[in-house]
C-alpha cells in the first residue's frame, strides 16, 4: 500500500482521493504540510501549474525523490485556449520549478467530470508522461486497481500534446466495457 497524498479540497481532490482509497491506497487528502510530509505520492489538485507552483514552493525540501504528479492544464480562465506557446508544456514548467522531485504528468487528457461518480461504460483512457521511467511505471502500477486504463504516453516533451487533448475534444480513445462492446 502506497500513501497518496492529494492537496486540494475541491472536486477533482475528492475524487481522485476515492479513486485511490478504492485502489486500496492509504491517501491523504488537505492542504497542509502533513499531506506532503506523510505522502510518497504528492498530487496538487489545483488550479493551473502556477497555482501547483505556489502551493508546493513552501514544501519543496520534502519533496524531495516523491513522486509529483501534476494533473493541471495550461487553459486560459474561461477554457478556450491555452496559456502559453505550443511548444511549451505545463508539466515541464512544474518539473522546472521542482527539479527534486520525480515529476509524473496524468489526468491532463480528460476532464474532472471524468471521476465524477466513476466511469460509465466508456471510459476515456488516461494518458501518462514523466522522463523518469520509474516514477512513470509506479504510478501506472498504482493505478492499476482504479476502473481507468492508463498509458505510457511518453516522456514531458508529450505535455504539450497530451494538455491539448482535453480542450480539443481528442482526450481520445475510449475503452468500452467487455459487456456489450
Amino acid at each position: 500500500m502506497t500513501t497518496i497524498g492529494v492537496l486540494g479540497t475541491g472536486g477533482i481532490a475528492d475524487a481522485l482521493a476515492t479513486m485511490f482509497d478504492r485502489a486500496g491506497h492509504e491517501v491523504r487528502i488537505g492542504q497542509g504540510r502533513e499531506v506532503v510530509a506523510e505522502s510518497a505520492v504528492v498530487i496538487p489538485a489545483v488550479l493551473g501549474v502556477q497555482g501547483a507552483v505556489q502551493r508546493l514552493r513552501p514544501w519543496r525540501a520534502a519533496l524531495r525523490a516523491k513522486i509529483l504528479v501534476d494533473i493541471t492544464n495550461p487553459f486560459t480562465g474561461g477554457h478556450l485556449d491555452f496559456v502559453g506557446p505550443w511548444a511549451a508544456g505545463g508539466a515541464q514548467d512544474l518539473a522546472r520549478a521542482f527539479p527534486e522531485a520525480r515529476l509524473v504528468g496524468a489526468f491532463k487528457n480528460v476532464w474532472w467530470e471524468t471521476f465524477d461518480g466513476g466511469p460509465d461504460s466508456m471510459a476515456p483512457v488516461i494518458r501518462v508522461i514523466s522522463d523518469d521511467e520509474e516514477a512513470k511505471e509506479t504510478f501506472l502500477h498504482l493505478c492499476g486497481p482504479t476502473p481507468f486504463t492508463f498509458v505510457d504516453a511518453g516522456g514531458l516533451a508529450q505535455a504539450r500534446r497530451v494538455e491539448r487533448m482535453a480542450l480539443s475534444g481528442a482526450g481520445g480513445v475510449f475503452v468500452t466495457d467487455a459487456v456489450g462492446a
